[in-house]
């Protein structure tokens, strides 16, 4: 599977009369080599893809000194980074071996000053900054992604299950963020990103900081939503779902199965072709709300495609997507109901199955 994700990168590079490409995001590091180091935010590896080879360079906190011909990294070449050999040394040695001439870079990615030293140091290679060449690959899931996923959304399903039993008057919203954690990691998974619980107003608040919010307490009466993911062999899934404690009263009802069936409408919609700003305004019909109607997800909770009011692409099969339409009163309360979803031909597969129906405790 790794090796078809080189080649279809090389086809693209060929495509594009590119000699090498350097990968610089953790991310597509990890797509393409299963090799992934601690820290996602830090640059602690890079990959050279070149139109026979392909490379990962790291230093000894994750290479071994002996650099191992039968590398476990879908036979690339690993390269040790040291004071004494920095990653520019590697570079002008294998540009001077394979006659690289021009070498993409991640236009997304690359800091300034990274770009810079590469056209200072290797002055015999071209360097063109390249958009989301590998980002826009990874839209496409393949079966093992999916099968991931399918997995991530499952395990949402049930810790959500579990943790609807522990909600009770006089929770709080970080109590709560906890038993989803703690069930995750109990069973050795792990969260796709911090929970986001928001009690009666704080769910008025689009993506409100549980971390940092006020801690609100359930009460009678009180509309708690509860938005979190998990991640399952570094494949992600997303959920939303609103629970209601004690008796809605009529408006909360109304509204909430408005959204519902818009929700229901949107997913149904979601196939094959569908162009995103076409399903974003179909959703968006009856409601407004101050985000995007989806977002696709992957081993990052925000990927392409976006499904918004200015996205004229179009959804594909095997893209996997959320829809999360919402519907907020500033300081009283808000909605969202989200499903992580698999586009298909004809139409779009749920795989979050949760139920949608009202939830009161």
């Amino acid at each position: 599977m790794l090796q078809q994700r080189l080649n279809r990168l090389r086809k693209i590079l060929k495509e594009k009369k590119l000699d090498a490409f350097l990968v610089s995001n953790f991310f597509n590091i990890l797509y393409l080599s299963g090799f992934k180091t601690l820290t996602e935010n830090e640059r602690e590896a890079w990959m050279l893809i070149t139109s026979k080879n392909s490379y990962l360079f790291s230093d000894s906190r994750y290479l071994s000194e002996k650099i191992a011909s039968d590398s476990p990294h879908n036979d690339i070449t690993e390269r040790l980074i040291t004071p004494e050999k920095a990653l520019i040394k590697h570079l002008e040695e294998i540009f001077q071996e394979e006659k690289i001439k021009n070498c993409g870079v991640e236009e997304e990615d690359l800091k300034i000053g990274e770009f810079h030293s590469f056209i200072r140091y290797l002055k015999e290679t071209k360097f063109f900054p390249a958009e989301r060449i590998i980002i826009k690959q990874r839209e496409i899931k393949d079966e093992d992604e999916i099968k991931k996923i399918e997995k991530a959304c499952e395990i949402s399903d049930e810790c959500l299950k579990e943790t609807l039993r522990l909600i009770k008057v006089g929770k709080t919203e970080k109590e709560i963020a906890f038993k989803i954690e703690f069930w995750l990691k109990e069973k050795n998974y792990d969260l796709a990103f911090y929970p986001i619980i928001a009690i009666d107003e704080n769910s008025a608040i689009i993506h409100y900081d549980t971390r940092s919010g006020n801690n609100k307490k359930v009460k009678n009466d009180s509309l708690i939503l509860i938005d979190f993911g998990t991640k399952y062999q570094n494949y992600l899934s997303d959920i939303t779902r609103m629970v209601f404690v004690g008796t809605p009263n009529d408006d909360i009802v109304t509204t909430y199965n408005k959204l519902l069936n818009i929700q229901r409408n949107t997913v149904e919609k979601s196939k094959n072709n569908t162009i995103c700003s076409e399903l974003d305004l179909f959703c968006r019909e009856k409601i407004n709300y101050p985000h995007s109607t989806g977002h696709g997800v992957g081993l990052e909770i925000h990927e392409y495609p976006k499904i918004s009011p200015v996205s004229k692409k179009r959804l594909l099969t095997n893209q996997v997507v959320t829809i999360e339409p919402g519907i907020y009163f500033e300081g009283k309360w808000g909605m969202r109901i989200e499903d992580t979803v698999l586009v298909k031909e004809k139409n779009a597969e749920p795989l979050t199955k949760f139920s949608k129906d009202l939830i009161v405790l």
